[in-house]
């Protein structure tokens, strides 16, 4: 039997519909070997491209050479290069762009076809009836430009959120090379310690074996290096520990050691007084890219409820129609569908948007009064850090005036080595001490960084 012109008219749509709505299928293996392919660190030179040519609102372009190891800043850009951790956390912003994607796709209109034959009867002037409509739900219109809109807003601050998140691994990474730069050079101090307790140890035995010791000045002996040792061993332990980290951060097997650039100096920050406190915190919710992340949030959820608003109004559908009835009669119409709100208008969706805009907002209330409390007590610890830094600074002399005093008297045979050894550990204890305060000032210095979310350590001087 030939099909007829509706028919064919109706198959050839359709047919073209359901072509021009494929999609290629493109499988992605979960195997070992692209799970290793993808854990393979890049080459040094892809590495040193890509950081000469980052665009980020807070890092900056690097140049990186790499011939005498590297300096903290950068281990920063190289981490956000390379890190495994933050490649998966970029995939989120291709999930945010086919949202927009998605938002601004109107419903498909709708086809129908339908035949009626004559049946059980005799009469010959009877034929086939089709109908063919075409039908669309037009107030699909009506919420688009806010779904549009909120899609938009929404795809903004995950760009935001995982500028934030670089911004923060980056320093994490920054963070701890300053931290392993201090730490190799607390320790040869702890071996210097741990020696001469040792040191100690062997003449107390001695003197003790002759009279002119105690056990109780054994015991002493023994546990301050018992001490000594538990703190190298620690101090090692801690070194080890920060490599790892660090190696995993720059997608490296964890065996392999970074070569540092030794920081020579120290940056100048931001003292602590009414004046700084303000500079820093004015601004700030321009400045920190997850403030400004939750405002575009915001600003999204705002259109989402404004779109649910909207579509309390009810749905309506237009149809045309053509069609012909068993006696041959032609026809042609057009019909309107409407909801009759009496049950769903939408209620349901706008509390949950409303709650949700509340929700944002004093989200975003209580982040602002995080930040601006951490920005004042990161300046307060900096300043009680800094005054601890300046009295080891201003003791130092008086501990390298005693040990080279017993230098030169036991050049000539006049002083006892044990006080002299205590001396000395206490003069390298005292060099640790100021070590690790200055440690401690670079980590406020960086954590100050995060929270006013601007760059404020002088990198040319620990370059």
């Amino acid at each position: 039997m030939a099909w007829s012109k509706p028919r064919r008219a109706f198959l050839v749509s359709a047919g073209l519909g359901l072509l021009a709505s494929c999609a290629s299928h493109r499988p992605l293996p979960l195997d070992a070997n692209a799970v290793n392919a993808a854990l393979e660190p890049p080459k040094l030179e892809t590495v040193k491209i890509l950081a000469s040519r980052i665009e980020h609102p807070l890092l900056q372009p690097l140049t990186i050479d790499g011939r005498d190891g590297f300096s903290p800043d950068e281990i920063a850009v190289m981490t956000v290069v390379v890190s495994p951790e933050l490649r998966a956390l970029r995939d989120q912003r291709g999930v945010a762009r086919a949202q927009v994607l998605q938002a601004g796709i109107l419903p498909n209109p709708q086809l129908s076809y339908s035949l009626d034959r004559p049946h059980g009867n005799s009469d010959p002037t009877l034929v086939d009836a089709p109908t063919l409509a075409l039908s669309w739900e037009f107030t699909a219109l009506l919420a688009r430009h806010d779904d549009i809109a909120a899609a938009k807003a929404s795809s903004g601050a995950v760009d935001l959120s995982v500028a934030w998140q670089e911004w923060q691994t980056a320093q994490d990474a920054r963070l701890r090379a300053f931290r392993l730069l201090a730490l190799e050079r607390e320790s040869p101090l702890a071996a210097e310690i741990e020696t001469d307790a040792a040191d100690s140890l062997v003449l107390t035995k001695r003197a003790l074996t002759l009279g002119h010791k105690t056990a109780a000045d054994l015991t002493a002996a023994t546990t301050a290096w018992t001490l000594a040792q538990n703190n190298r061993l620690a101090l090692a332990q801690q070194i080890r520990a920060e490599r790892r980290a660090l190696n995993l951060a720059l997608a490296l097997p964890a065996d392999q050691t970074v070569i540092l650039k030794d920081a020579s100096a120290f940056p100048d920050l931001p003292t602590n007084d009414s004046a700084t406190a303000a500079t820093l915190l004015q601004g700030l919710e321009k400045r920190r890219l997850d403030l400004v992340a939750l405002t575009l949030g915001y600003e999204s959820q705002e259109a989402g409820l404004r779109a649910a608003v909207k579509r309390q109004f009810p749905k309506i559908g237009l149809s045309l129609s053509r069609a012909k009835d068993t006696s041959a009669v032609k026809s042609r119409g057009f019909g309107v569908t409407i909801d009759l709100p009496l049950f769903d208008r939408n209620q349901g969706q706008i509390a949950i948007a409303r709650a949700t805009r509340q929700q944002l907002f004093d989200e975003y209330v209580a982040r602002v009064a995080e930040a601006r409390a951490e920005v004042r007590q990161i300046l307060d610890e900096l300043a009680e850090t800094r005054a601890q830094l300046r009295a080891v600074d201003e003791s130092l002399p008086e501990f390298e005036q005693l040990v080279s005093a017993f230098e030169q008297a036991l050049a000539t045979r006049n002083a006892d080595i044990p006080a002299y050894r205590e001396a000395r550990a206490a003069l390298a204890t005292r060099r640790m001490d100021r070590f690790q305060l200055q440690q401690s000032v670079l980590e406020l210095g960086v954590a100050l960084e995060i929270a006013t979310g601007r760059p404020l350590l002088n990198r040319a001087a620990v370059n």
